[in-house]
């Protein structure tokens, strides 16, 4: 089966203080179409920077990322954004939402973003229209018109996974996506994400600390001293 994601010999490193820190050390990793896999570690291991580079919000110090046998970081700079925006969906913890903006106007945004904001008449409404029918599988259609601040913690969520699924990602990357809820609301983004991942086949990669919510992953990848172990 060809991998959706390969990545091959990533190395990350900072220079702090004059002093080399090494990140990622040699990673090999191959993540498949409609999987669901978990990245698990103890803190500063590197599994953020790992999914960073791997949704090509950052750049390895050295090694390849290919998807679909495709390297994506010998792409020029426009290139890469595009291709980030179109096939690559993100979650995050504290879920950057736009705050002066209402909820279906954040979910849209990919989508206009990638139009250069000149989503206009019919185009519009399709944009419109997707980004309603995501609300309301969310269960957040009669929230849409609501700005951040006037969400609880568990819809913000809700609208950055409506947000990352805007333009149908082949990829969502989730960085400790319930790390910031009570255990219960937690509970239902992680079945939200699941969900999605059984109806749509799409595929799902996630940090997280939760052993339990990891469990329930088709695969766990733990991570030590910046390598999978």
């Amino acid at each position: 089966m060809q991998a959706l994601i390969s990545a091959r010999d990533l190395n990350k490193s900072f220079i702090n203080n004059e002093v080399k820190l090494n990140v990622l050390n040699g990673i090999n990793l191959d993540i498949y179409q409609g999987e669901m896999a978990a990245i698990m570690g103890p803190s500063g291991v590197g599994k953020s920077t790992l999914l960073h580079i791997l949704g090509s919000l950052d750049k390895p110090t050295s090694g390849k990322v290919f998807y679909e046998d495709n390297d994506i970081f010998s792409l020029d700079e426009g290139r890469l954004a595009d291709f980030r925006n179109k096939t690559v969906g993100f979650v995050f913890q504290f879920h950057h939402l736009l705050p002066e903006f209402n909820a279906l106007e954040n979910v849209m945004m990919p989508a206009l973003i990638g139009s250069g904001g000149k989503g206009q008449g019919a185009n519009y409404k399709e944009m419109m229209d997707r980004a309603e029918r995501l609300l309301n599988d969310m269960g957040l259609y009669a929230r849409k018109d609501h700005k951040p601040g006037e969400l609880s913690g568990g819809e913000q969520q809700r609208v950055a996974i409506a947000r990352a699924l805007m333009l149908q990602p082949k990829v969502v990357l989730a960085d400790e996506p319930t790390g910031n809820l009570d255990t219960h609301t937690g509970e239902d983004i992680f079945k939200l994400l699941a969900g999605l991942n059984q109806k749509n086949g799409t595929t799902f990669l996630i940090v997280t600390h939760n052993e339990t919510l990891a469990s329930k992953c088709g695969r766990v990848i733990r991570m030590l001293d910046g390598r999978i172990v």
